[in-house]
């Protein structure tokens, strides 16, 4: 096992399942120890996902907090103190095309995918610049790269997320904390898992690879990005999805 993340701390929002996990999960792999986030309601999950670190032989711990709140994020980074590794995973999505599109639906997943990923690295950034070490890597989508319908809010988000990336990147170049973003395709969790196989079906015949991703597909490049080995890369957006997006 690599353990060249031994000595690190890595907190991954929305870790409780899912990618997030899955991340969590390689990181933990490569040494590091961990810090969970995700949302109160999820701490059942989290609980599964601490336990399984730790069954890795470093430590874990879950911190509940919503990531678009700064007093919730400032008193989790007051909690868990000094952060080398910062996943901004957490996110949300609410379909609809933009005849029937709400401001609602529109200020709630900019706030999260968005505000999200702003306020949690402006909470964990100054103390990775005054050490000179960090590596955030902000888990954008494909769906931001290309125009997918009945997307707008979540395209949106991940596109500004990509802006984001590359505008921390440039300011954070000289300080030693890279900055880079994962654009997935189509991952197989478990909550598409509850799609009806006809639609899954329709999607894998776009894909070119001609299959879906598995959640560790994506958490294998987290990993890459979060190495000591990385440091040339920053700004730099990794698009992880099966050739959907060229």
């Amino acid at each position: 096992m690599d353990q060249e993340l031994t000595g690190k701390v890595a907190l991954v929002t929305g870790a409780a399942r899912g990618l997030g996990k899955a991340i969590a999960l390689e990181l933990a792999r490569k040494g590091a120890d961990l810090i969970i986030n995700d949302m109160s309601p999820m701490a059942d999950a989290a609980a599964e996902t601490v336990a399984a670190i730790q069954a890795l032989g470093v430590s874990a711990r879950f911190h509940p907090a919503l990531v678009n709140s700064e007093e919730q994020v400032e008193w989790m980074a007051a909690a868990v103190g000094p952060v080398d590794i910062l996943v901004n995973n957490a996110g949300i999505n609410r379909d609809g095309s933009m005849k029937k599109a709400t401001k609602a639906d529109w200020d709630a997943v900019l706030d999260v995918n968005l505000s999200g990923p702003f306020v949690c690295t402006k909470a964990f950034l100054a103390q990775m610049r005054d050490r000179g070490w960090g590596r955030i890597i902000n888990i954008a989508s494909y769906v931001g790269r290309t125009g997918v319908f009945g997307t707008p809010y979540y395209a949106a988000s991940k596109a500004g997320l990509i802006g984001f990336t590359r505008e921390v990147a440039v300011e954070m170049a000289r300080r030693g904390v890279t900055v880079n973003a994962l654009a997935p395709g189509y991952i197989l969790t478990d909550m598409m898992r509850q799609y009806p196989q006809q639609q899954l079906d329709a999607i894998t015949a776009k894909i070119p690879v001609g299959y879906w991703a598995n959640p560790e597909d994506i958490a294998y490049w987290a990993g890459v990005l979060a190495s000591p080995r990385a440091h040339y890369m920053t700004g730099a957006v990794l698009d992880c999805n099966g050739g959907w997006y060229m």
